[in-house]
C-alpha cells in the first residue's frame, strides 16, 4: 500500500513540475507576417533554439536549455485511531488503536530542459501570441512583451 502512495506522489510532483506558465499576449495593429521575425530575432539574442516551427499553423517550440532543480523532499504524515467503547456496565477499559504512516518521496537534484510551445495567430486587426513554458521555463519569456512594446507595438498580457 504505501508503495502505491509513495509511486502516486512521485506522479503528482512530476506532473506538477511539467505544468507550466502560460501566457497570453495580444500585440495591437499588426500581423503574423510582422511578429515572426521579431520573435525569431527575440528567441535567437537570447540564445534560445527553435526546435520545431510550423510557418503555416504559426506553431514553435523553443527550448531554453538546461535548469537545475534541487533536491526536494515531502513528507505526509496519515495518523488514525480506532476506539472500541467498552459494554455498558462491564468493567473493561477503553481500548484504542492508534496507526501512523509516513510517507517521504526525494527527488534528487537534476536538470530539466526548460522549453516552450509558442503560438502566433491573428485576431482580426492585432496577433495573438500564446506563450506555453514547462515549469522549468519559468519567467523566462516574460520580457518578450517589453520586447515588443520597445520595438514601438501595443501590447496587452491576458
Amino acid at each position: 500500500m504505501a508503495v502505491r502512495i509513495k509511486l502516486v506522489l512521485v506522479l503528482l510532483m512530476c506532473a506538477f513540475l511539467l505544468s507550466g506558465c502560460k501566457t497570453t499576449l495580444l500585440v495591437h495593429s499588426t500581423s503574423v507576417k510582422q511578429i515572426t521575425p521579431i520573435f525569431k530575432d527575440y528567441a535567437g539574442t537570447h540564445g534560445y533554439t527553435i526546435t520545431f516551427a510550423n510557418e503555416q499553423t504559426g506553431s514553435y517550440h523553443i527550448s531554453m536549455g538546461n535548469v537545475y532543480v534541487p533536491y526536494a523532499s515531502s513528507t505526509t504524515k496519515n495518523k488514525s485511531t480506532i476506539q472500541y467503547t467498552p459494554p455498558a456496565g462491564s468493567n473493561q477499559p477503553l481500548t484504542a488503536y492508534e496507526e501512523t504512516t509516513w510517507n517521504t518521496v526525494a527527488m534528487p537534484g537534476h536538470y530539466n530542459e526548460a522549453s516552450a510551445a509558442v503560438t502566433i495567430m491573428q485576431q482580426g486587426t492585432d496577433v495573438m501570441i500564446i506563450l506555453d513554458g514547462n515549469d522549468a521555463a519559468g519567467s523566462s519569456l516574460g520580457d518578450f512583451q517589453d520586447y515588443l512594446k520597445a520595438l514601438g507595438y501595443g501590447v496587452d498580457a491576458k
